[in-house]
């Protein structure tokens, strides 16, 4: 009984150590698998996965960039808009200055025209008509939701006198109709909107013996004659003067300050604008017949030749009135963008 029971327990011995032996060699397949495990790539370590994570990475990018070139194209596209606008806006600014001036220079010589006899009364209708031209002006510009206005409380005005004769078939002597020649006014600075409608009725033949206006300013002179030519023609300026500066017509009109004949530029009627203190002078007055005007600034010590002129308030031609040479004021324009404010002057027909 005892050799079995020793056997049963040494088979159980053997048993168990082939298991233990048997585990071990799992735990060493096990450790193998291990090793050979520890030999492959890991999927963190995949090429294809860096690959696209580099991919996706440049898109973001690409996107990004893009962004930022379409934000900064609004940004300059938004810039350009604004700056168009406000260049538009002052455009408008320096248009209604160029309005406000011409406007007022037009109520200056129709005021004028009116030949008030009293000054003051002249002085006054031209501060009204001013009031009444800004009251347009302003309420023309408000329809846009834009101020612009002239400040009448600024207006200045510069005396000045208008000598004219409106009589078509008179000749351009004196009042007292002597066919000498004679002066308009003495001692000038300024003048403007000398102007003379002449016919051809009793032009001379050559520029010598024809009618003139003369500038003279004691060391210089200025001399525009005015005759016909052998073609029949009216010509203003020497006996060579220039197509441009004839008519081919019964009457033609000259303005001398703008240099032109009949509405076109004459090269001889360049009005000496450096000349000082000159008198204004009709040379061989008898040889022309017509209408002239032009007004005088008095406001320096030019002085009209009154005895040569019919009083203020008369019919008669030539005469004499009081005149707004010149006036001048502030005007204002403003917009949400723009605003804009200065000092201008009208004084239509001086010389160029």
């Amino acid at each position: 009984m005892a050799d079995v029971s020793d056997r049963g327990r040494s088979g159980g011995d053997r048993l168990g150590e082939g298991r233990s032996r048997s585990g071990e060699g799992r735990s060493r397949s096990g450790e193998g698998r291990s090793r050979s495990g520890a030999g492959r790539p890991r999927p963190d370590d995949d090429p294809r996965e860096r690959a696209q994570l580099i991919l996706v990475t440049g898109l973001a990018v690409a996107v990004t960039l893009v962004a930022l070139v379409l934000l900064l194209n609004t940004v300059i596209y938004t810039q350009n808009l604004a700056t168009r606008g406000a260049q538009i806006e002052d455009g408008e600014a320096v248009a209604f200055r160029a309005e406000a001036v011409d406007g007022v220079g037009d109520l200056l010589d129709a005021e004028n025209r009116e030949e008030y006899a009293d000054r003051d009364d002249l002085d006054e209708a031209v501060r009204d008509g001013i009031a009444r031209y800004d009251d347009l002006l302003s309420r023309y510009h408000a329809e846009d939701g834009t101020v612009a206005e002239i400040r009448t409380d600024t207006v200045t005005t510069t005396e000045g006198v208008l000598v004219r004769q409106t009589d078509p078939s008179r000749n351009f002597t004196n009042v007292d109709d002597e066919e000498s020649d004679w002066t308009l006014a003495e001692d000038v600075d300024d003048a403007r909107n000398v102007r003379l409608t002449v016919s051809d009725d009793e032009l001379a033949a050559d520029s010598d013996d024809a009618f003139a206006v003369v500038l003279d300013d004691g060391s210089e002179t200025w001399r525009v004659p005015v005759h016909e030519d052998g073609d029949g023609d009216i010509a203003v300026g020497g006996d060579s003067a220039p197509d441009e500066c004839r008519v081919d017509g019964s009457t033609a009109s000259v303005d001398l300050t703008a240099g032109t004949v009949n509405g076109s530029e004459c090269p001889e009627l360049d009005y000496p604008t450096e000349m000082d203190s000159y008198d204004i002078e009709f040379e061989n007055p008898d040889r022309v017949t017509g209408t002239y005007e032009l007004t005088v600034d008095t406001s320096e010590g030019a002085t009209v030749e009154e005895s040569n002129f019919a009083a203020p308030g008369s019919e008669d031609s030539p005469r004499r009135t009081p005149a707004v040479y010149a006036a001048e004021f502030e005007v204002h324009f403003q917009t949400p963008r723009v605003e804009f404010h200065t000092a201008v002057r009208a004084a239509p027909g001086e010389p160029r």
